[in-house]
This record gives structure tokens, C-alpha cells and sequence, in this order.
């Protein structure tokens, strides 16, 4: 099945039909550079952020309210003008966005609070412009299709089916074709060229609309009813929340890296190409009955998210997220009016999905210390089926009393057990399996999903948490394990730092990948006895617990690094951790990116440590070309850099060595870890050093696990160019 309808095209007259494949080709290529530009952009953007994953939802937020702008103006444009003069004013408006060009970043720094705000308007400032304009082009072209003898009734929205199609092209071409191939700033030099000519495209639909006849008799439809509003604000609004939600809980409990951001939203976009049409590639009826499966999965995914692979849990949650918004946009397909009305059905579920994207990115992150958004949006998509609106009252009574029935047992067992964990676990199994097979019973699925999602959500029964908090950069859980004999830092589903509560020593010993004998802890003995017995001057990039903290002797000036106020204020509070307290609680703690604050460090130093992650990934940009030119910069004359590169994801090794060389240094790199691991939380890490020679590097005298490492054929990383894909491949292959 194409994208545009067989029997729309092929039944002119062939005079007639190039114009419906010109219509279809620009409004095609409109979409896809819109989609284009929101990948980009917010590359460019991440290393200002550390490359938080929050960036990508405040991008989307940014430019669902712009389409909403679009669509707006799209219809205020078909309202109150001709074809030709809206064709006019469009053109007018397409000329604006070249001011913006060539896209780039402005010069600019983070505040410290409000980060979501500034970034919307750092959004606004470079590329409002162009992206208001395309914006405005799928509707515009529809209706200019539709109004000048396109087609009749709804026939039209297969032009919308062709939009999202490229918009789902170019996402998936992004990371695999992309941004292994061109850099940033080829990247934007080719948009800007793709825009004017795409400005040309515009003008010849416009000038096809001009010049075909009017049709004689284009009727207004009646008055949409504001119950029909409402149902397109809310059936876009939820698909739209839960595109942010599910990316924020992928990015935070199952891995973070930036080309798995674009899949979620990938697939949103397909929903639209699968389902605007006569007869949908795939039935609702089976999107219908895969719901209350995906939903009993989700029960079994939360309550399993520490023990399940990412893969499975990716593709788990991504069938979750897909299915949901299937069966919302095809109920929003089944209420859409004719096609003298589209203009106001875009505009309405445009702010249905901008109301959706506001509250997951801007509003759930202020009220929910965890991604609490994604379940709860989950569960709203249920009020999708129209079953569930015309179930009886009896069907309602019947399944709410099973449902108490069934968790009246299960609380009942929870604490009349000895060890609640067991009966817990088997009760939300079964739960989960219940929600699955209730989907011919709204009555009793929608209070099931309820329960069992809620109960999830508050409870971890594997982990003991004392603490939780959520900021612009990620979500922080404090947990106490092994009985109460350690208490951990997580930062998503990776651990940023641990302490041991037992016993009240001065100097808590470092856990974790800081531990004494460590590769890490090798690293600073061996630089520490290389210069001397005394390290003058040390950078530590990454704060976490400050753990490391507890690795400054006395005499020595060690200065910390750290993007988020709230990681800083959970390593100060002694109640939660006690190594900055009482190992270094004079110790500067500069905050900010560690890049742009690293430039302004006064001292050569003798030791950099840089120890940045988002949850799972180490920020791109720390990894660069320029990034080390910067590092050898700040070193004393043989000084000595140790990173953090441990990653369950991605091969980081050949990415440091490649850099390195690149700025005339060298990398050896040592992986390693007790078998022991659990009993005493010193984890497998992987460290690298680098030094400014050889010499330097000999000179260090590091152990027999240590090995020197080249980037080989890895090409090397800089600030216009990265290639995630090809990292994972490369730790695929080990």
C-alpha cells in the first residue's frame, strides 16, 4: 500500500495527476526537514546540557508548539483568504525563515534554575522561524489540494499520511545514514539549501492552485460541535505526553543515548502514516486487543526494571508506547470531519499534542520525583476504546468488586507473610496476567490496570529506597542494599557512588569503580607517585557522591566539577552521604558544564579525572577532538588524565585512544573487577589514562592489566561529528 491512494491518483485523466504527485512529493519533503531539524538542533544544543536526555523532550515540547502555531495560521489563512492571496502570504512567510540561516547555535551559557525555560527560548531564537513556516505546509498544501478541484471528502488526508511518511523517513535515516556520514555544519549547510529549494516547491503548488479553477460550490460544512473539539484535543493529547513520557523513562531506566530518542518518536509518526486511510495497514481490532496485553507487560516491566535486559525492556516498552498510540490516533482518524474542516482538525489536535508535550516535559517533572507520567499516560490511553465508554453501569460494579476482591487477598498475603516480597511478586504476575486477558471487559480492565500500575509504581520490593529526586538532568534514587550494609547514589538504572553504613569510620572507604586497588585508584597512586609523592593540582569532572573526595591527601588542591545543583546538595547532605562532608568539605565544587567550566581553571593541573555520565552514557562532547585539545591545555608539562569510560552499551575505548592521538597524546587503557563484586560493591570498571607521551605514560609504571590502545580505524569524534551507532557495533563485537 503507497502512501497516497491508488484510486485518488490514477483515476484522472493523466494531464491531471503529476499535480497530486507534486502535492504529495512537496508536502513529503516539507515534513522531512522539519524532522530533520529537530534531530540536529538538539545535537547541537546537548553538549551545553551535558548531554541530558531532557533536552530532547523540551526540542519536542518546542516544536509540537510550533506546529500548533503552523496549523493555526493555517487555518486562519484558509478561513479569510483566497487561494491566492493565502499563497502569497505563505511564500512571504517561507522568505522570513532564511533570516535563520544557515541554522547554528548562539553563544550561550545555562542558568543554574529554570534550565527547561531557557532552552525554549534558546529553541525560539534559532529556529522559530523556518520551522513556523513548515510547519504550516502540510495543512496549507491539503487545502489548497482539496479547495482548487484536488479531490472530495476525506479523500484528502492522504496528503497528511505522505507528510508524516517523510517525517518517519528522515528519523530513521538520521542515525544510520546521517550523523555517521556528515557533521554538524554540513549537516546545516545542506538544510539551508533544502529549505530554498523546497521554498521553490511551495511556490509551484501555489502557483497550481492559482492558476485551477475554482470549484463552484465549496460548501461550509455545520459547525463542529465542541464535543468533537475536545475529543481531538484529548485523544492527540495522550499518544503526544506519552511520547515524552516513554522516552524520559528509556533514557532513565533502560539505557541513554541519543539515537534511541528518535525511535519513540519514529513511531509516533507511523501511527499516523498506518492509520489516516480508508482501510488501515493494520486493523484496529488487533490494536484493540494487543492493548491490555502491552499493558500487563508494563506491569511486569516496572516491577522487573532492574532485572530485564535493555533490549527486551526497550522493545517491551516501545510496544507499550506504539500500541497505545495506535489506538488513539485511530479513533482520532474515525472522528475526523470532511475536508473543508481539516485546517481545524490539525489545529485542535495540535494543541491536544502540544498540552501533551507540555505537561510530560515541563509540568510532570516538577510533581513526580520519578517518570510517573509514563504509566499514568499509559493507563489514560484505556479511555481511547469506545467499549470502555459504553460499558454498563453492571459491567462497571462487577469488575470494580472483582478488582477489590482480588486486592483485598493480595494485601491481605502481602502482610500477613513473613517474607512480603514473595507474595508481592507473584500477586503483580498474576495481576498483570489478569489485565492481559480482560480486554472484552472494560469494566474490570480499566480498574485492573489501575491497581496493578499504581502498586509498581510506589513499590520496589528488591530495593530499600531513602530517597528520590528528580531534576532538568535525570532522576536520583538513594538506596539502601544488602541489608542496610551499603547505600547507593543511581542516577537512572546506574550507580553514580556508594558508601558503607555500617561502622563510622572518618574517611569512608571508596565503593563502586573508586575502590582501593581499582584501576581508577591505580590511576591516582600512580600519578600521585610520578610527581612526586604530592599532587599539587587535581580536576574531577563529575561529582556523584564524592566518593573521590576521599582520595585527596593533605597539601593537595582538589577542585570538583558538577552540572546539577541537586547532585551537589545530595553529596553534601551527610544524612544521605558522608565522603564530601568529611573527606573534603572545603573542596570547591564548581558548577556547570564541565567543559566550559574547565576553560576558566587557573592552575596547570597534575591530575585530571573525568568521571561524567547521564545515567548510562558518557556526554559525546567530553569525548572530542576539541574537548582533549582542551584537557592538554589545563595539564602541568606531565600531567596526567584518567576517564571513566565503563559503559554496558558502547565501546568508548577506541573513541578516547582516537582523540588522543589526534592531540598528540597517549592512551592505555585497563578493564577490571573483583569476582566478588556484589558482596563488597566494587564494580567492573573500565578506566582510561592518558598522557602527554609515551615517556609520560612509561613513567606512570601502571600495572601489567594496563594495555595501550589506538583509535585504529575508529574516526575520530570532534564537536561536529560523533557516531553513537558504531559505537555500540563495536561493544556488540567484544
Amino acid at each position: 500500500m503507497t502512501v497516497w491512494d491508488a484510486e485518488t491518483i490514477h483515476a484522472r485523466a493523466p494531464a491531471r495527476r503529476w499535480p497530486a504527485v507534486a502535492y504529495a512529493l512537496t508536502v513529503f519533503a516539507s515534513a522531512a526537514l522539519l524532522f530533520f531539524l529537530e534531530p540536529m538542533f538538539a545535537k547541537m544544543v546537548l553538549p551545553l546540557l551535558g548531554g541530558s536526555a531532557a533536552v530532547w523532550s523540551v526540542a519536542m515540547v518546542v516544536f509540537q508548539g510550533l506546529l500548533l502555531a503552523g496549523y493555526l495560521y493555517a487555518d486562519l489563512l484558509t478561513r479569510f483568504l483566497s487561494v491566492r492571496g493565502a499563497v502569497v502570504v505563505h511564500l512571504c512567510v517561507c522568505a522570513l525563515g532564511l533570516v535563520s540561516l544557515p541554522v547554528a547555535l548562539a553563544a550561550a551559557t545555562p542558568p543554574q534554575s529554570g534550565v527547561s525555560l531557557w532552552l525554549v527560548g534558546l529553541f525560539l531564537g534559532a529556529v522559530g522561524l523556518p520551522c513556523f513556516a513548515l510547519s504550516a505546509n502540510a495543512p496549507l498544501l491539503q487545502a489548497w489540494f482539496a479547495r482548487r478541484g484536488g479531490t472530495d471528502g476525506a479523500k484528502v488526508y492522504w496528503l497528511y499520511r505522505a507528510s508524516n511518511l517523510g517525517s518517519f523517513a528522515i528519523l530513521l535515516g538520521y542515525p544510520f545514514v546521517v550523523e555517521p556520514n556528515a557533521g554538524l555544519a554540513l549537516q546545516a549547510r545542506g538544510w539551508s539549501i533544502a529549505y530554498v529549494a523546497l521554498g521553490l516547491a511551495i511556490a509551484g503548488c501555489g502557483a497550481l492552485a492559482w492558476r485551477a479553477p475554482a470549484q463552484k460550490s465549496v460548501a461550509r460544512t455545520a459547525p463542529v460541535a465542541w464535543r468533537d473539539r475536545l475529543a481531538w484535543t484529548a485523544l492527540a493529547f495522550v499518544p503526544s505526553g506519552l511520547l515524552v513520557a516513554v522516552t524520559a523513562h528509556i533514557a532513565t531506566d533502560v539505557a541513554s543515548a541519543p539515537f534511541l530518542w528518535i525511535v519513540p518518536l519514529a513511531l509516533y509518526l507511523l501511527t499516523f502514516v498506518l492509520l489516516f486511510a480508508d482501510k488501515p495497514v493494520i486493523p484496529a481490532k488487533l490494536m484493540l486487543a494487543a492493548q491490555p496485553v502491552t499493558l500487563g507487560a508494563l506491569a511486569l516491566l516496572l516491577l522487573w526494571t532492574t532485572h530485564v535486559s535493555w533490549g527486551m525492556a526497550l522493545a517491551g516498552h516501545l510496544a507499550v508506547f506504539f500500541v497505545a498510540a495506535m489506538v488513539c490516533h485511530g479513533q482520532l482518524y474515525a472522528l475526523r470531519p470532511p475536508a473543508e474542516r481539516l485546517t481545524e482538525f490539525y489545529a485542535w489536535m495540535s494543541l491536544g499534542g502540544v498540552l501533551g508535550g507540555i505537561f510530560a516535559a515541563l509540568i510532570a517533572p516538577q510533581i513526580f520525583d520519578t517518570v510517573a507520567e509514563y504509566p499514568l499516560l499509559a493507563f489514560a490511553a484505556l479511555f481511547a476504546r469506545s467499549d470502555v465508554w459504553h460499558a454498563s453501569r453492571k459491567d462497571w460494579l462487577q469488575g470494580g468488586l472483582f478488582v477489590l476482591a482480588v486486592a483485598g487477598a493480595l494485601t491481605a498475603a502481602f502482610f500477613a507473610s513473613g517474607k512480603p516480597v514473595l507474595p508481592f511478586v507473584l500477586g503483580t504476575m498474576a495481576l498483570g496476567v489478569l489485565v492481559a486477558m480482560s480486554g472484552r471487559h472494560p469494566g474490570r480492565v480499566v480498574p485492573l490496570a489501575a491497581f496493578v500500575l499504581t502498586v509498581t509504581l510506589i513499590y520496589d520490593p528488591s530495593q530499600s529506597v531513602v530517597y528520590r529526586a528528580r531534576s532538568f538532568y535525570g532522576v536520583y534514587k538513594v538506596v539502601d542494599v544488602d541489608g542496610g550494609r551499603f547505600r547507593v547514589l543511581y542516577h537512572g538504572t546506574t550507580a553514580h557512588g556508594a558508601e558503607t553504613l555500617t561502622g563510622d569510620t572518618a574517611r569512608p572507604e571508596p565503593l563502586t569503580y573508586y575502590y582501593h586497588g581499582g584501576p581508577l585508584g591505580e590511576a591516582i597512586t600512580a600519578a600521585r607517585a610520578s610527581d612526586g609523592g604530592t599532587l599539587s593540582h587535581v580536576a574531577v569532572a563529575g561529582l556523584g557522591v564524592g566518593a573521590l573526595s576521599c582520595w585527596a591527601q593533605g597539601g593537595e588542591d582538589w577542585r570538583f566539577y558538577e552540572l546539577d545543583p541537586l547532585d551537589v546538595a545530595i553529596a553534601r547532605d551527610a544524612r544521605l552521604f558522608r565522603s564530601v562532608s568529611r573527606c573534603a568539605p572545603k573542596a570547591p565544587i564548581v558548577l556547570g558544564d564541565a567543559r566550559l567550566t574547565l576553560a576558566r581553571t587557573g592552575a596547570p593541573l597534575d591530575l585530571l579525572v573525568l568521571d561524567t555520565f547521564s545515567s548510562d552514557s558518557v556526554p559525546t562532547h567530553m569525548l572530542t577532538r576539541e574537548a582533549f585539545a582542551l584537557y592538554k591545555a589545563r595539564l602541568a608539562p606531565h600531567g596526567t588524565i584518567a576517564i571513566n569510560i565503563s559503559n554496558n552499551h558502547l565501546s568508548l575505548a577506541p573513541v578516547v585512544a582516537a582523540s588522543a592521538e589526534a592531540n598528540g597524546m597517549v592512551a592505555a587503557v585497563e578493564r577490571a573487577g573483583p569476582a566478588d563484586g556484589q558482596a563488597t560493591l566494587h564494580l567492573k570498571a573500565e578506566i582510561a589514562v592518558i598522557a602527554r607521551s609515551r615517556a609520560d605514560l612509561d613513567a606512570l609504571h601502571l600495572g601489567a592489566g594496563w594495555r595501550i590502545v589506538h583509535g585504529g580505524g575508529t574516526k575520530v569524534w570532534t564537536d561536529d561529528y560523533s557516531a553513537i551507532l558504531a559505537a555500540l557495533a563495536a561493544k556488540m563485537r567484544e
